[in-house]
């Protein structure tokens, strides 16, 4: 079992195996919604040039509308986009991956086979997101570090919804282990996120972010039920943060090694009672018309 984690917000704490019903949470809802802000633009094609000119709804709030852009990078190979950003306000420096909003990212989702994540070392991972996320590592690294070391008491928040929740916690982990000091700066938001490698690859990364990961999903998302894990021996990370209904009532699961993802968590839906219509909504994100994307879900 993973430890009880802060969530930033006083007083407000999430403790693995517990039920909560909305009105217990609502600081916690302010949190997933403004995470999914940052997640829906990273999905709309900014440009630095434009600002937020581009990304709809989610421009319009506060959350993304405070924030100064500082990198966006768009990747056609291995395909990725994202933005850094910092908020002043809150103290944050955030980076954000795009979901799968181009035809191309379809086969970035589809490269299911596994890789090793270290050399020499028997945990797998995605191959297709080993690849989007390793394509521009660097420039993002080097870009972190620097406002890091600019900003040294800003906490740097990974943020994503589906393929870009993948490549966040995956971006994450690489960096916390190249960049010194950010293992204890670090937060990490996924939504709708599907599995990102086996069992061992779990629980390593567990070991490092665990404590600092909050794996949203949603009611009856099929989204975060593949790849499948008699495939490849998939399985997830931890911390999932279940929203169990429309109202965001919440069950926090308990999964922290290997591929013991809780029972009673999402991972209770019956794959053929999932529905898209899930993964597209977190609490009300990402709305209709959050980007201007060849494809989105």
């Amino acid at each position: 079992m993973l430890a009880g984690q802060s969530l930033g917000y006083k007083n407000v704490r999430l403790l693995p195996g517990h039920h909560y019903s909305a009105n217990q949470v609502k600081d916690v809802h302010a949190l997933v919604q403004k995470y999914m802000r940052y997640s829906t633009a990273a999905s709309s094609f900014v440009e630095l040039k434009d600002g937020w000119t581009s990304c709809g709804i989610a421009c319009n709030s506060p959350d993304v509308r405070n924030v100064a852009l500082n990198l966006t990078w768009h990747v056609d190979v291995p395909l990725s986009d994202g933005f850094v950003a910092v908020h002043h306000g809150d103290k944050e420096i955030v980076v954000a991956w795009a979901g799968t909003h181009r035809y191309r990212a379809l086969l970035t989702d589809l490269a299911v086979f596994t890789r090793p994540y270290i050399a020499g070392a028997s945990m797998g991972v995605h191959s297709g997101f080993f690849d989007s996320v390793n394509g521009v590592d660097a420039l993002v690294g080097q870009r972190v570090e620097m406002l890091m070391a600019e900003f040294p008491d800003y906490m740097v928040v990974f943020t994503g919804h589906s393929k870009g929740g993948a490549e966040a916690a995956l971006s994450a982990l690489n960096l916390v282990r190249r960049i010194e000091g950010l293992k204890h700066r670090v937060k990490v938001w996924t939504f709708g996120e599907p599995r990102l490698g086996d069992a061992q690859f779990a629980t390593f990364y567990n070991r490092q972010l665990g404590t600092a990961t909050y794996r949203v999903t949603s009611a009856a998302d099929p989204v975060v039920a593949m790849p499948p894990q008699f495939l490849f021996g998939y399985c997830h990370h931890g911390m999932e943060v279940w929203l169990m209904n429309a109202k965001g009532d919440i069950y926090v699961g308990q999964n922290s090694t290997g591929c013991l993802e809780d029972p009673h968590a999402s991972s209770s839906v019956d794959f053929y009672d999932r529905s898209i219509k899930w993964h597209k909504n977190y609490l009300g994100l990402p709305p209709p018309d959050h980007a201007d994307a060849e494809f989105s879900w």
